[in-house]
């Protein structure tokens, strides 16, 4: 028989995580029903009045004030120009990336930019959203280790607006969740970042990529295979 005297998990969505071990085989010994979500790689509690320890309640994404921030990932639209234009126009977002910044971000230059990422089969590019306003990008690069067909290569990009919140550390959990689930062949991500990039390592390092040394070029190299 469940304990009702547990604290009860809030309404769950397949984004609030995972069961942590502590909540497994807690929730098996109550015979709660749980469920294999393929998008976040793990068990999730498939009853929404379900209850969990009150030590280990499941975590949301992660928090805005008192309300849970929802993620989520779309194809950038025409409609999403000026959002864009906005958020790549601040030459400090382009200062880590591998890109070299093209210039002032104008109509055309971003029309172009959105134009070119659109899917294909050397990449898959999806705008980041939370709660339904674009906030950045998510990038999968394939055949860029032809040694491992089954390895792509992840970056993203945020507005500075959304620096030092713990967003990049939600949108590559739920990225690489998404990645694995769209792409069944892939069975490993890797991730370069520039060597002074402190914030996207730790960003990486919490959503579960491993360290893995560093390229030639001194870049950092972080790992993660569907398997955990």
């Amino acid at each position: 028989m469940t304990d009702r005297s547990v604290k009860p998990c809030a309404a769950p969505s397949r984004w609030q995580g995972g069961l942590t071990p502590e909540q497994k085989p807690w929730s098996e010994a109550n015979e709660i029903a749980r469920a294999y979500d393929p998008m976040q790689i793990g068990w999730v509690i498939a009853d929404d009045a379900a209850f969990c320890p009150k030590a280990s309640a499941a975590t949301p994404l992660s928090w805005k004030g008192n309300a849970v921030r929802r993620l989520g990932f779309r194809r950038w639209q025409s409609d999403d120009l000026r959002p864009y234009m906005r958020l790549l126009g601040d030459p400090e977002v382009w200062h880590f990336m591998h890109e070299v910044r093209p210039g002032d971000m104008a109509e055309a230059l971003a029309r172009g930019l959105i134009g070119i990422s659109a899917r294909h089969a050397h990449h898959d590019v999806l705008a980041a959203t939370l709660d339904g306003e674009a906030v950045g990008q998510m990038r999968l690069a394939f055949g860029t280790d032809p040694g491992s067909r089954d390895t792509a290569e992840t970056s993203y990009w945020l507005g500075r607006v959304h620096w030092e919140r713990g967003l990049g550390r939600d949108l590559l959990r739920a990225a690489t969740a998404r990645a694995f689930a769209d792409h069944p062949w892939l069975s490993r991500l890797v991730a370069f970042v520039h060597p002074e990039n402190r914030a996207s390592e730790r960003a990486l390092r919490g959503a579960d990529y491993h360290d893995r040394g560093h390229r030639d070029d001194g870049s950092s190299c972080f790992v993660i295979s569907r398997e955990g």
